[in-house]
């Protein structure tokens, strides 16, 4: 669909499904040469980035772990800065090799704060793997190590993001229409 109404918006295709799957097998192929022979726990933030992980866990060939964790920043189409921990992780990451799995960085904030509370816990690496990155959005020094697609800083729903808790079955991703 070029279009879709979501609530009292219009969005218009931005990402197909392929381009999204292309992002992900890179983000593997990266991925592989860094962790294969490590036991990584990969690290998936929801709601958001749950297709993401999905994705990216069944192109990873060696063994892994993944978990989950949720945090909500987003009220509406607006980044709020502040994060809260609806539910955290369990595991122990102390000398484990650990990757935050983000379905989108833009201003850095929940990033940020995941960095800071996890390297508390010692693990042997973090690092941060995201499916969409908006640098122009940034407002904190955080730079991922792995990212599948790297877009404008424009409101964006479907593949796992939402708009107000929908959208996030919708196999491409949408831009805001202006």
């Amino acid at each position: 669909m070029a279009e879709i109404q979501i609530r009292d918006k219009r969005f218009s295709l931005f990402l197909s499904e392929n381009e999204i799957l292309e992002g992900i097998k890179n983000v593997a192929q990266n991925i592989r040469p860094d962790l294969e022979n490590k036991d990584p726990l990969f690290i998936c933030v929801l709601n958001g980035a749950f297709m993401f992980a999905s994705d990216l866990i069944r192109q990873l060939d060696f063994p892994c772990e993944l978990s989950f964790i949720r945090l909500k920043s987003y009220e509406s189409t607006k980044s709020g800065g502040k994060i809260k921990e609806v539910f955290g992780l369990i595991e122990a990451i102390e000398d484990r090799h650990v990757v935050i799995l983000e379905d989108i960085i833009d201003t850095g904030y929940t990033v940020y704060d995941l960095k800071e509370k996890f390297s508390e816990k010692k693990p042997a690496s973090l690092r941060i793997a995201t499916l969409l990155f908006k640098p122009e959005a940034l407002q904190l020094a955080v730079i991922p190590d792995y990212v599948a697609i790297e877009i404008p800083n424009k409101f964006i729903v479907g593949y796992g993001l939402d708009y107000e808790g929908h959208g996030r079955n919708l196999r491409d991703i949408y831009k805001i229409c202006d």
